[in-house]
């Protein structure tokens, strides 16, 4: 992390995944003191060995979330962590500072979501940090990072996928396709990756490649795009072959585990 960390207190809002708790743990130890709204109770249990305060506030609790931020005196926040998609479609779970905020917008994608709640928050001043300027050592850059090497013909369908990918995530619909014999066998949507794999891998049978990527104008303030062990064991369970990110743009939470369960499964993961 850059900046003078001694006198720093950020407020992480901070949805499901080991990305929030990584950052938690950095921060700490770097003496970054942190305010943390987890949205469950769980990610409240996982983050409070590293936070000054804990709180637990439903993601749509827009008020309470936000009272508690200037109560805290917070001015700069990070978001990090996985929300559910299809939780806008529970609008039960919302209050109503927060219905109102969703009905004066044209579409519910995640990105026209997400871009107006940043704008919101910076209007009433607050700034929401890059995450990438903080855990930058956690996107890899280009090469393979596996034992194995993926093949002449693997490599083929990864560059037939990797432009079909970036489409997809362009036109805000997943940033994960799964391809074989360069035929796309899935494309992710609102289930989120690791299902998409599932379903993928399922229907390629074997030797599946699974490509992810990030937007071409990824905002690294709200959305970090990344995999983790969970992936690498869906992947491995299903004989698929080549996992291949993008490089410097997609993380890799838990590096070593992935690496390492990946050569175990004779997964190929590659960087391009």
């Amino acid at each position: 992390m850059t900046h003078d960390p001694s006198l720093r207190r950020i407020g992480l809002l901070a949805g499901a995944g080991d990305i929030p708790v990584y950052f938690a743990r950095k921060a700490s130890a770097e003496g970054i003191k942190l305010v943390s709204i987890a949205f469950s109770d769980e990610i409240a249990s996982h983050l409070a060995p590293y936070a000054e305060k804990i709180y637990s506030i439903g993601v749509g609790q827009a008020g309470k979330i936000y009272k508690t931020l200037r109560k805290e005196n917070i001015t700069e926040i990070m978001i990090m962590g996985k929300v559910e998609k299809n939780l806008i479609f529970k609008l039960q779970m919302f209050d109503l500072k927060a219905i109102k905020f969703l009905s004066r917008l044209k579409t519910k994608e995640d990105k026209v979501l997400m871009v107006n709640v940043i704008r919101v928050l910076e209007e009433d001043g607050f700034r929401v940090l890059n995450q990438r300027e903080y855990v930058r050592e956690i996107f890899p850059g280009k090469g393979v990072l596996t034992q194995r090497k993926p093949s002449k013909r693997e490599m083929e369908d990864v560059e037939f996928g990797f432009p079909i990918a970036r489409k997809m995530a362009d036109m805000e619909i997943g940033q994960t396709v799964v391809v074989k014999n360069k035929t796309v066998v899935a494309v992710e949507a609102i289930e989120g990756t690791d299902q998409a794999l599932e379903r993928g891998c399922v229907l390629a049978r074997t030797k599946a490649i699974a490509i992810k990527v990030s937007r071409t104008n990824q905002d690294y303030r709200y959305d970090s795009p990344g995999i983790g062990p969970d992936t690498v064991r869906i992947l491995a369970a299903s004989g698929a072959s080549v996992l291949a990110l993008e490089a410097e743009r997609i993380m890799i939470v838990n590096q070593p585990q992935v690496v390492k369960m990946a050569d175990n499964a004779g997964l190929s993961i590659v960087c391009v």
